[in-house]
Protein backbone atom coordinates (compact mmCIF):
# COMPACT_ATOMS: atom_id res chain seq x y z
CA UNK A 1 0.00 0.00 0.00
CA UNK A 2 1.40 3.37 -1.02
CA UNK A 3 1.84 5.73 1.89
CA UNK A 4 0.29 9.10 1.29
CA UNK A 5 2.67 12.04 1.84
CA UNK A 6 1.95 14.32 4.76
CA UNK A 7 0.62 17.76 4.04
CA UNK A 8 3.19 20.41 4.96
CA UNK A 9 2.61 23.68 6.76
CA UNK A 10 2.76 25.58 3.45
CA UNK A 11 -0.32 23.69 2.22
CA UNK A 12 -2.27 24.83 5.27
CA UNK A 13 -1.01 28.38 4.75
CA UNK A 14 -2.40 28.33 1.21
CA UNK A 15 -5.77 27.05 2.45
CA UNK A 16 -5.87 29.64 5.24
CA UNK A 17 -4.77 32.35 2.82
CA UNK A 18 -7.56 31.57 0.36
CA UNK A 19 -10.16 31.42 3.13
CA UNK A 20 -8.95 34.67 4.65
CA UNK A 21 -8.99 36.40 1.26
CA UNK A 22 -12.64 35.45 0.71
CA UNK A 23 -13.59 36.55 4.23
CA UNK A 24 -11.65 39.80 3.93
CA UNK A 25 -13.32 40.59 0.61
CA UNK A 26 -16.70 40.02 2.23
CA UNK A 27 -15.80 42.41 5.06
CA UNK A 28 -14.66 45.06 2.58
CA UNK A 29 -17.87 44.90 0.55
CA UNK A 30 -19.93 45.11 3.73
CA UNK A 31 -18.15 48.36 4.59
CA UNK A 32 -17.95 49.73 1.04
CA UNK A 33 -20.56 48.17 -1.28
CA UNK A 34 -18.82 49.72 -4.30
CA UNK A 35 -15.21 50.39 -3.32
CA UNK A 36 -13.04 52.45 -5.64
CA UNK A 37 -9.63 51.28 -6.82
CA UNK A 38 -7.65 53.10 -4.12
CA UNK A 39 -9.85 51.65 -1.38
CA UNK A 40 -9.41 48.18 -2.85
CA UNK A 41 -5.64 48.52 -2.93
CA UNK A 42 -5.05 49.88 0.56
CA UNK A 43 -7.75 47.97 2.44
CA UNK A 44 -8.01 44.64 0.67
CA UNK A 45 -4.44 44.19 -0.52
CA UNK A 46 -2.23 46.18 1.87
CA UNK A 47 -4.11 45.87 5.16
CA UNK A 48 -5.20 42.31 4.37
CA UNK A 49 -1.65 41.27 3.48
CA UNK A 50 -0.25 42.71 6.71
CA UNK A 51 -2.85 40.90 8.82
CA UNK A 52 -2.34 37.65 6.93
CA UNK A 53 1.46 37.66 6.92
CA UNK A 54 2.34 39.23 10.25
CA UNK A 55 -0.68 38.02 12.20
CA UNK A 56 -2.24 34.78 11.01
CA UNK A 57 0.86 33.23 9.42
CA UNK A 58 2.92 34.10 12.51
CA UNK A 59 0.42 32.19 14.64
CA UNK A 60 0.51 29.25 12.21
CA UNK A 61 4.33 29.15 12.31
CA UNK A 62 4.35 29.22 16.12
CA UNK A 63 1.83 26.39 16.31
CA UNK A 64 3.80 24.39 13.76
CA UNK A 65 7.01 24.88 15.75
CA UNK A 66 5.37 23.77 19.00
CA UNK A 67 3.93 20.67 17.31
CA UNK A 68 7.32 19.83 15.86
CA UNK A 69 9.04 20.20 19.23
CA UNK A 70 6.40 18.01 20.88
CA UNK A 71 6.86 15.38 18.17
CA UNK A 72 10.64 15.38 18.52
CA UNK A 73 10.32 15.17 22.30
CA UNK A 74 8.12 12.09 21.93
CA UNK A 75 10.56 10.50 19.50
CA UNK A 76 13.43 11.13 21.92
CA UNK A 77 11.49 9.52 24.75
CA UNK A 78 10.78 6.43 22.64
CA UNK A 79 14.40 6.26 21.55
CA UNK A 80 15.48 6.51 25.19
CA UNK A 81 13.32 3.55 26.14
CA UNK A 82 14.60 1.45 23.23
CA UNK A 83 18.23 2.22 24.07
CA UNK A 84 17.66 1.33 27.72
CA UNK A 85 16.01 -1.96 26.82
CA UNK A 86 18.85 -2.86 24.46
CA UNK A 87 21.48 -1.95 27.03
CA UNK A 88 19.95 -3.65 30.09
CA UNK A 89 17.44 -6.10 28.69
CA UNK A 90 14.83 -4.54 30.98
CA UNK A 91 12.05 -2.08 30.19
CA UNK A 92 12.72 1.45 31.37
CA UNK A 93 10.62 2.63 34.30
CA UNK A 94 8.55 5.77 33.83
CA UNK A 95 10.47 8.92 34.73
CA UNK A 96 13.81 7.11 34.86
CA UNK A 97 16.76 9.40 34.06
CA UNK A 98 19.48 8.17 31.73
CA UNK A 99 22.93 8.33 33.32
CA UNK A 100 25.68 10.27 31.63
CA UNK A 101 27.53 7.03 30.91
CA UNK A 102 24.57 5.20 29.37
CA UNK A 103 24.39 4.06 25.77
CA UNK A 104 21.89 6.82 25.02
CA UNK A 105 24.52 9.46 25.66
CA UNK A 106 26.56 8.05 22.81
CA UNK A 107 23.65 8.91 20.54
CA UNK A 108 23.41 12.33 22.12
CA UNK A 109 27.12 12.92 21.47
CA UNK A 110 26.57 11.97 17.84
CA UNK A 111 23.80 14.54 17.59
CA UNK A 112 26.13 17.21 19.01
CA UNK A 113 28.72 16.25 16.39
CA UNK A 114 26.05 16.44 13.70
CA UNK A 115 25.09 19.86 15.01
CA UNK A 116 28.69 21.01 14.62
CA UNK A 117 28.79 19.62 11.07
CA UNK A 118 25.58 21.48 10.25
CA UNK A 119 27.06 24.74 11.54
CA UNK A 120 30.18 24.20 9.41
CA UNK A 121 27.99 23.57 6.36
CA UNK A 122 25.97 26.69 7.14
CA UNK A 123 29.19 28.69 7.41
CA UNK A 124 30.35 27.32 4.05
CA UNK A 125 27.08 28.49 2.47
CA UNK A 126 27.59 31.99 3.89
CA UNK A 127 31.21 32.06 2.76
CA UNK A 128 30.16 31.16 -0.80
CA UNK A 129 27.42 33.80 -0.77
CA UNK A 130 29.86 36.54 0.30
CA UNK A 131 32.45 35.47 -2.28
CA UNK A 132 30.00 35.31 -5.19
CA UNK A 133 28.31 38.59 -4.22
CA UNK A 134 31.64 40.45 -4.34
CA UNK A 135 32.63 38.69 -7.56
CA UNK A 136 29.31 39.71 -9.10
CA UNK A 137 30.14 43.31 -8.17
CA UNK A 138 33.60 43.07 -9.71
CA UNK A 139 32.36 41.49 -12.93
CA UNK A 140 29.04 43.39 -13.14
CA UNK A 141 27.45 39.93 -13.20
CA UNK A 142 23.76 40.64 -12.75
CA UNK A 143 22.83 36.98 -13.12
CA UNK A 144 25.11 35.91 -10.27
CA UNK A 145 23.82 38.74 -8.08
CA UNK A 146 20.24 37.72 -8.77
CA UNK A 147 21.07 34.13 -7.83
CA UNK A 148 22.54 35.24 -4.49
CA UNK A 149 19.39 37.21 -3.72
CA UNK A 150 17.11 34.29 -4.59
CA UNK A 151 19.16 31.86 -2.48
CA UNK A 152 19.01 34.00 0.68
CA UNK A 153 15.89 32.12 1.74
CA UNK A 154 17.91 28.89 1.82
CA UNK A 155 20.15 30.45 4.46
CA UNK A 156 17.08 31.43 6.48
CA UNK A 157 15.75 27.86 6.25
CA UNK A 158 19.12 26.45 7.32
CA UNK A 159 19.13 28.68 10.39
CA UNK A 160 15.59 27.57 11.28
CA UNK A 161 16.47 23.88 10.86
CA UNK A 162 19.54 24.11 13.09
CA UNK A 163 17.61 26.15 15.65
CA UNK A 164 14.92 23.45 15.73
CA UNK A 165 17.59 20.78 16.28
CA UNK A 166 19.02 22.79 19.19
CA UNK A 167 15.59 23.12 20.74
CA UNK A 168 14.94 19.40 20.43
CA UNK A 169 18.25 18.66 22.17
CA UNK A 170 17.37 21.06 24.97
CA UNK A 171 13.93 19.48 25.24
CA UNK A 172 15.58 16.09 25.78
CA UNK A 173 16.49 17.20 29.31
CA UNK A 174 20.24 16.57 29.31
CA UNK A 175 22.24 18.51 31.88
CA UNK A 176 25.84 18.07 30.75
CA UNK A 177 27.43 21.49 31.16
CA UNK A 178 29.72 21.37 28.12
CA UNK A 179 26.95 20.13 25.83
CA UNK A 180 24.53 22.79 27.05
CA UNK A 181 27.13 25.49 26.48
CA UNK A 182 27.74 24.18 22.97
CA UNK A 183 24.03 24.27 22.15
CA UNK A 184 23.67 27.81 23.49
CA UNK A 185 26.76 28.87 21.53
CA UNK A 186 25.37 27.35 18.34
CA UNK A 187 22.09 29.22 18.80
CA UNK A 188 24.04 32.48 18.90
CA UNK A 189 26.36 31.55 16.03
CA UNK A 190 23.62 30.64 13.57
CA UNK A 191 21.99 34.00 14.19
CA UNK A 192 25.25 35.70 13.28
CA UNK A 193 25.57 33.52 10.16
CA UNK A 194 22.07 34.41 9.03
CA UNK A 195 22.84 38.11 9.31
CA UNK A 196 26.05 37.57 7.32
CA UNK A 197 23.91 36.06 4.58
CA UNK A 198 21.88 39.27 4.62
CA UNK A 199 25.08 41.23 3.98
CA UNK A 200 25.78 39.08 0.91
CA UNK A 201 22.24 39.75 -0.30
CA UNK A 202 22.75 43.48 0.30
CA UNK A 203 25.94 43.49 -1.78
CA UNK A 204 24.12 41.64 -4.57
CA UNK A 205 21.34 44.25 -4.49
CA UNK A 206 23.96 46.99 -4.83
CA UNK A 207 25.39 45.15 -7.84
CA UNK A 208 21.96 45.27 -9.46
CA UNK A 209 21.64 48.97 -8.61
CA UNK A 210 25.02 49.80 -10.16
CA UNK A 211 24.26 47.78 -13.29
CA UNK A 212 26.58 48.60 -16.17
CA UNK A 213 27.81 51.92 -14.79
CA UNK A 214 31.58 52.33 -15.22
CA UNK A 215 33.57 51.61 -12.04
CA UNK A 216 35.05 54.53 -10.12
CA UNK A 217 38.27 52.63 -9.54
CA UNK A 218 39.55 49.06 -9.80
CA UNK A 219 38.08 47.01 -6.97
CA UNK A 220 41.08 45.81 -4.98
CA UNK A 221 40.45 46.56 -1.32
CA UNK A 222 36.80 45.44 -1.25
CA UNK A 223 37.61 41.92 -2.57
CA UNK A 224 40.50 41.86 -0.09
CA UNK A 225 38.08 42.60 2.75
CA UNK A 226 35.80 39.78 1.57
CA UNK A 227 38.73 37.34 1.34
CA UNK A 228 39.94 38.20 4.84
CA UNK A 229 36.42 37.94 6.21
CA UNK A 230 35.96 34.49 4.73
CA UNK A 231 39.29 33.36 6.19
CA UNK A 232 38.14 34.65 9.58
CA UNK A 233 34.81 32.84 9.22
CA UNK A 234 36.45 29.50 8.45
CA UNK A 235 38.91 29.91 11.31
CA UNK A 236 36.23 30.89 13.83
CA UNK A 237 34.09 27.84 13.07
CA UNK A 238 37.15 25.59 13.15
CA UNK A 239 37.97 26.95 16.60
CA UNK A 240 34.44 26.00 17.69
CA UNK A 241 34.80 22.39 16.59
CA UNK A 242 38.39 22.13 17.82
CA UNK A 243 37.54 23.83 21.17
CA UNK A 244 40.52 26.11 20.56
CA UNK A 245 40.12 29.34 22.53
CA UNK A 246 43.50 30.78 21.51
CA UNK A 247 42.65 30.34 17.84
CA UNK A 248 39.35 32.14 18.37
CA UNK A 249 41.21 35.05 19.98
CA UNK A 250 43.67 35.23 17.06
CA UNK A 251 40.81 35.24 14.57
CA UNK A 252 39.02 38.05 16.39
CA UNK A 253 42.17 40.21 16.29
CA UNK A 254 42.10 40.10 12.47
CA UNK A 255 39.03 42.35 12.65
CA UNK A 256 41.31 45.32 13.31
CA UNK A 257 42.95 44.84 9.92
CA UNK A 258 39.59 44.69 8.19
CA UNK A 259 38.58 47.90 9.97
CA UNK A 260 41.77 49.54 8.70
CA UNK A 261 40.98 48.59 5.10
CA UNK A 262 37.45 49.90 5.53
CA UNK A 263 38.77 53.26 6.74
CA UNK A 264 41.03 53.47 3.72
CA UNK A 265 38.21 52.62 1.28
CA UNK A 266 35.93 55.14 2.97
CA UNK A 267 38.49 57.97 2.70
CA UNK A 268 39.19 57.23 -0.95
CA UNK A 269 35.53 57.18 -1.93
CA UNK A 270 34.78 60.38 -0.01
CA UNK A 271 37.63 62.02 -1.91
CA UNK A 272 36.02 60.91 -5.18
CA UNK A 273 32.75 62.54 -4.12
CA UNK A 274 34.46 65.80 -3.13
CA UNK A 275 36.38 66.04 -6.41
CA UNK A 276 33.43 65.11 -8.63
CA UNK A 277 29.87 65.34 -7.23
CA UNK A 278 28.63 63.22 -10.16
CA UNK A 279 30.26 60.20 -8.51
CA UNK A 280 28.35 60.56 -5.24
CA UNK A 281 25.77 57.85 -6.00
CA UNK A 282 28.30 55.26 -7.19
CA UNK A 283 30.74 56.05 -4.39
CA UNK A 284 28.01 55.82 -1.75
CA UNK A 285 27.01 52.40 -3.01
CA UNK A 286 30.57 51.15 -2.78
CA UNK A 287 30.82 52.55 0.75
CA UNK A 288 27.78 50.45 1.65
CA UNK A 289 29.48 47.38 0.19
CA UNK A 290 32.58 48.04 2.28
CA UNK A 291 30.41 48.70 5.33
CA UNK A 292 28.64 45.35 4.88
CA UNK A 293 32.00 43.58 4.73
CA UNK A 294 33.23 45.45 7.80
CA UNK A 295 30.12 44.38 9.71
CA UNK A 296 30.62 40.85 8.35
CA UNK A 297 33.99 40.74 10.11
CA UNK A 298 32.49 42.21 13.29
CA UNK A 299 29.98 39.36 13.47
CA UNK A 300 32.81 36.86 13.16
CA UNK A 301 34.23 38.44 16.31
CA UNK A 302 30.85 37.72 17.92
CA UNK A 303 31.17 34.09 16.82
CA UNK A 304 34.57 33.93 18.52
CA UNK A 305 32.94 35.15 21.73
CA UNK A 306 30.39 32.34 21.48
CA UNK A 307 33.28 29.92 20.98
CA UNK A 308 34.76 31.21 24.23
CA UNK A 309 31.40 30.65 25.93
CA UNK A 310 31.30 27.03 24.78
CA UNK A 311 34.77 26.46 26.28
CA UNK A 312 35.08 28.68 29.35
CA UNK A 313 31.44 29.03 30.53
CA UNK A 314 31.58 32.82 30.08
CA UNK A 315 31.44 35.36 27.30
CA UNK A 316 34.93 36.73 26.67
CA UNK A 317 35.03 40.26 25.25
CA UNK A 318 37.04 39.92 22.03
CA UNK A 319 36.86 43.66 21.33
CA UNK A 320 34.20 45.56 19.41
CA UNK A 321 34.49 47.71 16.32
CA UNK A 322 34.27 51.48 16.47
CA UNK A 323 32.20 51.54 13.27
Amino acid sequence: MVKRPKLGVNFYKVVIGVGFSLLWARIMYLIWPEPDYITFVWFYLLVGSVILKWGIFEIVDRIHLKVRIRTVRGELAEASKRVHELATGEPEADGQQMSITSAADAGFAQRIEQLEDDVLAFGSMVETAIRISVESLQNRDVRAATRIISQDQKLDHREFAIRADCMSLLAAGYSSGSDLRMIVAVLGIIRELERMGDYAKGIANITLAIGNQPPLKPLIDIPRMAHMGNEMLRGSLESLVERDLEKAKRISQMDNEVDGIYDQVFRELVLFMVEDPKTITRATRLIWVAHNLERFADRITNICEYVALSITEEMVDMGSSEH
